[in-house]
């Protein structure tokens, strides 16, 4: 119907019809000049061989329009102008999407232009990239071995990201995770996710070393362990001690050169002209990614214990789940370097701060509203997923925290603690432990204002923990709950450039009335808080609120509560060894005396109790009822707490601009 009626849908007769109008009159010729025509005989072509774009639109509602809003631009010069910039580009993008040899030959213009961009159909492809070297507040290394840009859904895929942060300074956190996908103004999909918590006395054998780990170049080190070491630490230099870059041991001594942002691109893989090498060219990078992923590795390498007798079983089932196998992965991995991946060049964090122009960085600084109002649009239209997360840490790193944080010293003169330690230590030693969190969703509001906190909702549908024996090929489901979910509500001034608004530094008249408050407080509860508010004014701190919540109910593997109830015990014996008895209290007379006696023999007899086969019979039947009762119980178990937060290098940023006045 609509290509009948004076055969104006026709584009042989419309292009007819409008050289005749440009040859007879004055005024077409305008017409002509802003595109307008030319853009309608294309859709006309497209829409004569059955390919148009916009399908579902009228012809006659869509000319009609693009000719109204003409005839109102052509009223000014500068809508004209305006109006045909944006007509001509959507000849462009007609053209593009309606022929094949247009796109070929774009496709094919792009690559040349573009030596650095892998261009294949409507995917734009990076390969060695830089890697992101982590010099600010936190110390680490991140890769990305690939991202592909999507044009036709406006998402970008990253392949292979590979993340080690130095937690301190014997102590690194390694995070991988084989795709991760962004679709702008939709989401972001995060596959399985696998981190592994490395460090400690008996695992890296790195020493302790002042706060202060950087070499004179400002790279962050580790300290290795060497004969010198206790001599070294003794003295409290650097002498004597065995230094290591933390990129050269991240990457297992492959750690890329620095570079600065234009020779980091330059260093990008380029890619040969035609289309079909090209395309065949992305599938194999791809592929060799995936291929030599540590994840894929380690999948391989349980899939072929599988066919072993050395194969990974799981306690009662000679076939793991899928749960069970992304323990086992995790368990591989932590084995691994941090960064097994890494290019030849790095950027460092610092230097793609200071590319950025001055007058851009004081604008950003005096204008935070602007930060909310794009952080608020992003966190609003990106809800990230993650298929699972996968953490492991090693049981001789728990032991040793176990050692430093309960046992101390107590266990070299007390025969019944150096008992319970030995049995604690032989369950954790050789054995890494797994949580395993499955189908997370995150939620993040940033407000507007700056007086509401920042608000970031966590859920987790599974929550479950492994032992894993990696020399043995065995692992062991210790608990699984039936979920969780945590809230954490951050305040407003812990964002960039919101340092004029941190609460000022507590007075002493501040901190004299708080005190005045303990000292008048109707209650314990109310003093106990502001013991710690009195607290947190002297070390200049605030407060992350976290509020979490896990899923009843519980199921819980007996060898972790025989674990459990011996460490009930042991504190209770450490908390009987520490005690004064009434003994060492001097006495004045008879009375005083006898008192002291029979304190101190109800004390005797107490440590008695603890340390004899009554107390073990109790304990286990005290968590054997716990845990029938969370093993049968529907509901949320629920914990609120505060995470401190120390001010001072919030504020550093503020102090430097040496008064520059900020909008709210």
């Amino acid at each position: 119907m609509e290509e009948s009626g004076l055969g104006l849908l026709s584009p042989l007769r419309f292009a007819a019809g409008t050289a005749l109008l440009v040859a007879l009159q004055q005024w077409p010729r305008r017409w002509l000049l802003s595109g307008a025509p030319v853009l309608q005989f294309f859709i006309l072509h497209g829409n004569s061989r059955g390919h148009r774009i916009l399908p579902l639109t009228g012809l006659w509602p869509m000319f009609t329009t693009l000719h109204l809003i003409y005839a109102i631009a052509s009223t000014s010069w500068l809508l004209y102008w305006v109006f045909a910039l944006l007509c001509y580009q959507c000849i462009f993008l007609t053209c593009l999407l309606q022929y094949q040899v247009v796109g070929d030959f774009v496709r094919k213009k792009s690559r040349f232009l573009l030596k650095q961009l892998h261009f294949i159909d409507d995917k734009i492809a990076f390969f060695n990239i830089p890697a992101l070297e982590i010099d600010t507040d936190v110390d680490g290394l991140m890769v990305l071995r690939g991202i592909t840009f999507s044009l036709s859904t406006l998402s970008f895929t990253v392949h292979g990201v590979e993340v080690g942060i130095k937690l301190s300074d014997d102590m690194e956190l390694a995070i991988q995770t084989e795709k991760v996908t962004v679709s702008l103004f939709r989401r972001i999909d995060i596959g399985d996710c696998f981190a592994n918590v490395k460090g400690g006395q008996y695992e890296m054998t790195f020493g302790c070393i002042p706060g202060n780990t950087h070499d004179a170049q400002g790279n962050a080190i580790f300290v290795e362990d060497t004969p010198l070491l206790r001599a070294a630490s003794q003295s409290g230099g650097w002498r004597g001690r065995s230094i290591t870059k933390m990129t050269k041991d991240l990457t297992n001594n492959h750690a890329p050169d620095d570079a600065s942002i234009g020779s980091g691109f330059e260093s990008m893989e380029k890619l040969p002209l035609d289309n079909e090498e090209a395309a065949e060219r992305y599938r194999k990078v791809l592929q060799f990614i995936r291929e030599t992923s540590s994840v894929q590795e380690s999948r391989a390498y349980i899939h072929k214990l599988s066919t072993t007798s050395n194969r990974y079983t799981e306690k009662g089932c000679d076939i793991i789940d899928a749960n069970a196998l992304r323990a086992s992965i995790c368990s591989e991995l932590h084995q691994m370097p941090s960064v097994p991946h890494p290019p030849r060049r790095s950027i460092k964090v610092t230097t793609l701060q200071n590319s950025l122009p001055p007058p851009a960085r004081r604008f950003l600084h005096r204008l935070p509203l602007l930060l909310r109002s794009l952080l608020n649009i992003l966190s609003y239209f990106h809800p990230v997923t993650i298929s699972s997360i996968t953490a492991t840490a090693s049981g001789r790193w728990i032991s040793a925290m176990l050692e430093k944080e309960i046992f101390q010293g107590y266990w070299e003169h007390d025969n019944e603690i150096r008992n319970l330690k030995e049995r604690i230590s032989l369950w954790l030693t050789d054995a890494n432990f797994t949580v395993e969190l499955g189908s997370f969703t995150g939620l993040a509001q940033v407000p507007i204002m700056s007086s509401y906190d920042i608000i970031c909702q966590l859920d987790f549908k599974d929550l479950m923990a492994y032992r894993t024996l990696p020399r043995e090929a065995n692992l062991n489901r210790v608990i699984q709950l039936g979920g969780a979910d945590a809230t954490f509500n951050v305040p407003s001034f812990l964002l960039p450039h919101h340092e004029h608004i941190i609460p000022p530094i507590s007075s002493n008249k501040e901190r004299y009335d708080l005190k005045t408050n303990i000292d008048y407080a109707s209650s314990k509860p109310k003093r106990v808080q502001g013991e710690y508010d009195l607290e947190q004014a002297h070390r200049d701190e605030a407060n992350v609120k976290l509020s979490a919540r896990v899923r009843l109910p519980a199921v819980f593997d007996q060898e972790l509560l025989d674990c459990i109830a011996a460490l009930v015990k042991v504190t209770k014996v450490i908390e009987m060894e520490s005690e004064r008895t009434g003994m060492d209290n001097e006495v004045s007379g008879l009375k005083d005396f006898t008192k002291a006696l029979n304190r101190s023999a109800k004390e005797g007899f107490k440590k008695a109790v603890v340390s004899g086969v009554v107390n073990d019979r109790w304990i286990a039947r005290l968590v054997g009822k716990i845990t029938k009762k969370l093993e049968t119980a529907h509901g949320d178990v629920g914990y609120s707490t505060g995470i401190p937060v120390a001010l001072g290098s919030y504020r550093k940023p503020y102090l430097e601009t040496e008064g520059d006045k900020l909008l709210p």
